[in-house]
């Protein structure tokens, strides 16, 4: 009996001391989510395009962006010899709208400098998602691996303060309080009216699932919340239509898979999230990015087919999803699917691709990686377009970033002052 007692009062003291120790504004009702301002899609703008990587590392993969104070874009990205190599660095250029160009590549972020600030061994560097806070600091949270695969991840936090160009450790999400592992980012995060952000953030070790973190600028947790209870949907796209109302789109990790988009929306500020249902949308469990333009109106960017990465496309619905139409098309290589493709056919068929608005430096570079990333000498050669990133600027402007055939990032631009009334034609780059 006294045994008892004394676990009652032990465990009674633990929870007094979690209600204690909680930041106050944890217990505070949820701040109302800031949807961004209402605007029109350009109805008939020509997408410009460009080639923001420089080719100076055989892969790249998992781009993100950020609008700065002056109107341009930052972007980062992942870049070494291959994917979870021990050289993998974070890339970084700026896009300047008004040149239409942009910088050189360079490397901010390195493995050991993440490392040294941390105090631990960090073994491979992820997806990044940057932030710009109101008082002009920047966060990039990175995903980080000190042992095992990407199951291993815990999320990083670097700042800036001089818009990206350099950057220090500033510490590490504290998710889960055992282990604090196996937590992943790819998706924009969102905003709260009291300068609060939700990040959404995704699982894959017993169990796939998406969740949004409430983080103060000190990088504090202030509340979580699961994004359905389903235990294969990853990477979680939020889209905030209302101060109250959010809809997310997850990848559907299960198998066998039957090819749609998992959907889930909240009524609440992101606080309590509905059983995940099946889209409309076909997806063949890739990453997707999108926008929220007004009430019930999106633009969703991924692969638009339920088998492979061998498109790309932005679908566009203007009742809360009811009905999609594809918006634009930019990659479409389905007729080339399931053939043994060879290296001469493959760069036929890709070269044009290299004839963007503002070509890469090195095209001839840029083809030779394409065919090592993406030719197998027995099985031929596969198309791939993928990890798209979407943001629209103060100016209206649309942007989207992708991972080109595992060997470049490329960027897609339409300028919202070159909208033409009453158009909604179809652009497709693939002949």
């Amino acid at each position: 009996m006294r045994k008892r007692a004394f676990h009652l009062f032990v465990g009674a003291m633990l929870v007094a001391g979690y209600f204690a120790a909680s930041p106050s504004l944890l217990w505070e009702p949820v701040p109302a989510m800031i949807e961004e301002p209402q605007a029109k899609v350009p109805d008939n703008g020509e997408w410009r395009s460009a080639f923001v990587s420089d080719g100076d590392t055989p892969l790249v993969h998992a781009a993100s962006m950020v609008e700065l104070p002056n109107g341009s874009v930052r972007t980062f990205w992942f870049a070494g010899s291959r994917e979870g190599a021990a050289d993998v660095a974070i890339h970084s250029s700026v896009f300047d709208p008004q040149s239409g160009t942009w910088s050189n590549e360079e490397p901010v972020i390195t493995r050991q400098q993440i490392a040294e600030g941390w105090g631990r061994h960090v073994r491979k560097l992820g997806n990044v998602v940057p932030v710009l806070d109101d008082d002009g600091r920047m966060r990039l949270f990175v995903v980080a691996v000190s042992f095992g695969g990407w199951a291993g991840s815990r999320v990083v936090v670097m700042e800036s303060f001089d818009q990206g160009k350099n950057w220090r450790f500033d510490g590490v999400l504290v998710t889960t309080p055992f282990l604090n592992i196996s937590t992943l980012v790819k998706t924009a995060p969102i905003r709260y009216s009291d300068g609060t952000i939700g990040l959404p953030v995704y699982h894959e070790m017993a169990g796939k699932f998406g969740e949004i973190l409430r983080l103060d600028k000190d990088n504090q947790i202030l509340g979580k919340a699961r994004i359905g209870h389903g235990r294969k949907a990853i990477q979680p796209l939020v889209l905030v239509d209302s101060p109250s109302h959010a809809v997310a789109f997850l990848r559907n990790e299960n198998e066998p898979n039957n090819g749609f988009l998992y959907q889930s929306e909240s009524h609440d500020g992101g606080w309590q999230w509905d059983e995940l249902a099946y889209s409309s949308l076909e997806n063949p469990s890739a990453a997707l990015s999108g926008l929220a333009m007004a009430e019930g109106h999106w633009l969703i960017a991924a692969n638009c087919n339920r088998i492979e990465r061998d498109d790309l496309c932005i679908r566009e619905t203007r009742d809360g999803g009811r009905s999609w139409q594809e918006r634009w098309t930019f990659h479409d290589r389905e007729r080339w699917r399931g053939e043994e493709m060879t290296e001469q056919q493959f760069s036929t068929l890709i070269h044009p691709e290299l004839n963007s608005d503002v070509p890469p430096e090195d095209p001839s570079r840029l083809l030779d990686r394409a065919r090592h990333n993406k030719c197998d000498g027995r099985l031929g050669c596969e198309f791939q377009y993928d990890y798209p990133y979407m943001i629209r600027t103060r100016s209206g402007d649309l942007h989207m970033v992708y991972t080109w055939n595992k060997t470049a990032i490329r960027h897609l631009w339409l300028k919202a002052d070159s909208a033409a009334p009453n158009s909604n034609e179809e652009q497709n780059n693939d002949a």
